[in-house]
């Protein structure tokens, strides 16, 4: 074994989400040294940064866990990049119990004493727990048939809730970012998903539990997830979850998150990481109906390789497939650098740095094409970011929806107008200058407050004060080349005015 050096470590645990967020991070391994890193703020330019991990990963009964948990400590204790430790579901087997996060992914008892567990391990996964931005596997809900307290081990094993020991994971949980609160898996409307920056990443963590959390493109988590990505624009986006949408076989599958892909191709996502199926496979760029898309696509990676790799086949029956390997435990790394990316998957080799079996840099099947365009700038053996697709849409928006109805009388003088578009439109051409209230004999605007909400596509244009008793209002929403546009640039066709009129005030 070899002597810990200990350093003075400091970890503030603070919202992901902070732009202005720095702090530190420590790991302490028996057979590695501590590693100090400091994070950078979300949107400068500092270089890169690295996620490591896997998926399906800690069993009692197998000790490919022990290595890989081996593996990650000894990497990150030879790199100075600021970095985050990922799970990529089915953290603890066989049933995500108390008992499996604290005997199996972590190594203690939970019987008061939180003594060793087994003191013959090396390693184990949970030494990393204040490094560690996990996500929701199928495993993690079976510890119950009770929907009351299905999954509770996993949110509380992170937050550090009894009956677990502390730290924390440095998880976002706040009521706009739900990494770690639960929702009710009866009602399908489960939480657990989140994002955080790294670097200048943004990173998002999905809940692909479709029976317990609505994947559809209605449901909160959609909702969410586009309110989150408009919330945080950046050059280069990766997402993870623990089904994969697409890969060799059918079994592993989950077709319902297909609106969430949607949602992350839209908005330009760069790279999708999965676990799920074990084994280890890479795909081309791929659109969310598995078309090739060297321009937008979105790379998918699966690494269910953390402590059970499986055994598997040699099926080809996924067209997008570049690279295939099952059988085989190891870890995920991923280098994020601004504006490009690099992968390498390192397996267990018995070695202290394992062996890199698969990475950017190896040579890509003529099949799939060039991954970056000729002439690029970005630099060997990465893969380059790219923004949101271009769009062709060349249909100008229309309103389906106003209020208070043309027309309407009896209106209440403390109202808002509202106007519902036919599709998502550009939030800056909607204002006071566009959407207006007008009352009738005056020609200038009253003051008024004007928002647009991207989920519902409707803007509300809230007055400063209460209108006036028994009046004529118009509202308008102007069209024209210089005023309200759809995201593609196109302009509402014309002008289009409706008129209300505010309740008269009673006799006495």
């Amino acid at each position: 074994m070899v002597p810990l050096n200990l350093f003075r470590t400091v970890f503030r645990n603070v919202l992901m989400r902070s732009h202005a967020a720095k702090y530190a991070a420590c790991v302490v391994l028996a057979c590695a040294a501590a590693v100090v890193v400091a994070l950078p703020v979300f949107g400068q330019t500092t270089g890169t940064v690295t996620l490591i991990g896997a998926g399906d990963i800690a069993r009692c009964d197998l000790t490919y866990d022990e290595q890989t948990a081996q593996l990650i400590g000894n990497i990150l204790g030879s790199v100075s990049t600021p970095y985050r430790v990922i799970t990529l579901g089915d953290n603890a087997y066989p049933s995500g119990t108390n008992n499996n996060f604290a005997n199996c992914y972590d190594n203690y008892k939970l019987d008061g004493s939180f003594s060793t567990y087994n003191a013959s391990r090396k390693a184990w996964w949970g030494q990393f727990k204040a490094q560690t931005m996990p996500s929701l596997g199928n495993h993690e809900y079976l510890n119950s048939t009770n929907p009351s307290t299905q999954s509770k081990p996993y949110f509380d094993y992170f937050s550090g809730a009894v009956p677990f020991k502390g730290p924390t994971a440095p998880v976002p949980n706040t009521t706009d970012n739900p990494g770690l609160i639960r929702g009710d898996p009866g009602s399908g409307d489960a939480k657990g998903y989140y994002s955080y920056n790294l670097g200048s990443w943004h990173i998002v963590v999905l809940n692909s539990n479709c029976d317990y959390v609505s994947c559809d493109s209605t449901s909160s988590q959609a909702d969410w997830l586009r309110n989150d990505l408009a919330s945080h624009p950046a050059k280069c986006t990766l997402a993870y979850m623990h089904h994969p949408l697409y890969a060799t076989g059918t079994g592993g599958l989950e077709p319902r998150v297909k609106p969430l892909w949607q949602i992350l191709y839209d908005n330009g996502a760069d790279v999708i990481l999965n676990g799920h199926d074990h084994r280890y496979e890479r795909l081309a760029r791929i659109d969310p109906n598995d078309n090739k898309d060297l321009t937008n696509g979105m790379r998918p990676i699966i690494a269910g390789t953390g402590g059970d790799p499986g055994t598997g086949t040699t099926a080809t029956n996924e067209p997008n497939s570049e690279i295939k390997i099952f059988g085989t435990a190891g870890v995920l790394k991923m280098d994020l650098s601004d504006g490009y990316y690099s992968w390498a998957f390192i397996a267990t080799d018995g070695t202290a740095n394992g062996k890199v079996i698969d990475s950017t840099a190896a040579p890509a099947d003529p099949k799939f094409g060039a991954e970056n365009p000729p002439n690029s700038t970005t630099p060997p053996g990465t893969e380059a970011c790219h923004g949101a697709p271009g769009s062709t849409d060349t249909t100008p928006p229309t309103l389906t929806g106003i209020a208070p109805a043309d027309g309407a009388t009896g209106v209440a003088v403390k109202t808002n107008a509202e106007a519902t578009f036919s599709e998502a439109m550009d939030s800056s051409t909607i204002n006071g200058s566009t959407f207006t209230l007008v009352k009738q004999g005056t020609t200038t605007p009253i003051s008024a407050t004007v928002t647009y909400d991207p989920t519902t596509k409707k803007a509300t244009l809230t007055p400063s004060s209460a209108l006036e008793a028994g009046v004529i209002y118009t509202a308008t929403v102007k069209g024209g080349t210089g005023d309200v546009k759809d995201l593609a640039g196109n302009a509402l066709a014309t002008d289009t005015a409706w008129s209300f009129t505010t309740r008269r005030k009673p006799h006495h």
